[in-house]
This record gives structure tokens, sequence and C-alpha cells, in this order.
């Protein structure tokens, strides 16, 4: 038993011939299955590309669905910009006819006045030296106006466009 034992503790070394490469293929092996496996890859690989996940499609659609919303947000934001500019375009314009219609009016007023102011000064004129101031024997200064009991048979020293004219140069009006 002893021998026995001894024989199995024996290390037998191994010879590099001809049987120990023939193992040491075989270990390799001919890489069938590496082969198999790297067709599976290449199969599966090729299955995802061509058909795709559902993953991948949905995000394709929301993508899709995000452009066109942000499209859509940019057709109607320019339409936006459009009308705001059309309507500032007419407010503009509506100011510039406001502008003019009161430069009209303010003509039309100024006109009016100048021609109330002519129509004033030829009455004035019409009605200028109708009125007489003259000098009292006594000093007093008197003015007479048309249609006056003495107005015909005085002789004007002086003569007035209007009664105020005459009261302030210090005339005061005829009692008759």
């Amino acid at each position: 038993m002893t021998e026995e034992k001894e024989d199995k503790k024996k290390v037998v070394i191994p010879i590099e011939g001809e049987e120990e490469k023939k193992k040491k293929k075989w270990y390799w092996g001919c890489g069938g299955c590496g082969c198999l496996g790297f067709i599976l890859i290449v199969l599966i690989g090729g299955c995802v590309a061509l058909f795709g996940t559902d993953e991948d499609d949905s995000d394709k659609k929301v993508d899709n669905k995000v452009v066109n919303v942000e499209e859509k947000e940019k057709s109607t934001e320019e339409q936006e910009e459009k009308k705001k500019a059309e309507q500032a375009k007419k407010e503009q314009e509506e100011e510039k006819e406001k502008a003019e219609q009161a430069k009209k009016e303010q003509e039309e007023k100024e006109k009016a006045q100048q021609d109330k102011k002519e129509a004033d000064e030829a009455k004035e004129e019409k009605a200028c030296l109708n009125i007489k101031g003259n000098t009292s024997s006594s000093g007093e200064k008197i003015y007479h106006v048309p249609g006056g009991q003495f107005y015909d048979k005085t002789d004007a020293e002086q003569t007035f466009c209007t009664e105020g004219e005459a009261k302030s140069a210090g005339y005061r009006e005829s009692k008759r």
C-alpha cells in the first residue's frame, strides 16, 4: 500500500510531443461555439436594426409631434407678429389722420377768428368817427353819440370809434 501511495504521489511530467499538440488543439477547439455565438449576435442586432423597438418608435413619434407643435407655434407666433405689425400700422395711420384733422380744425378756427376780427374791425371802421368829443364852456369833457339832441350841432374836437374810448379819454356821456 505504501508503494501504491507512492505511485499516486509520483507526478508524470509530460513531454511535448504529438500527443500534447493534439491535446492543445483539442482544448482550443474548432471555434464552432464561438462562431455560433457571433452569428446569433449578428442576427439579433440585424433584427433590432430592421424592425426596431417600440421605445424607438414612440420616441420618433414624440419627436415628430414636438417638431410639429414647435412648427405650429412658430407659425402662429409669426402670424401674431404680423397681426400686431398691421395693427400698429393702422394705429399710426389713424393717429396721423387724427393729427391732420385736428390741424385742419385748428386752421378753420383760426380762419373763423380772423374773419370775425376783420368783420369787427369793419364794423368799427363804419361806426368810427360817429362819436364826437367836445369840451363845454365850463371845461367839462362831454361826448355825443349819433341820434343825440346836440350831436348835429356839436363841432368835434376829438372823435371816437366807441364809447369806451371816449370814457377812457376822460369824457362823460351827454345827458340829452
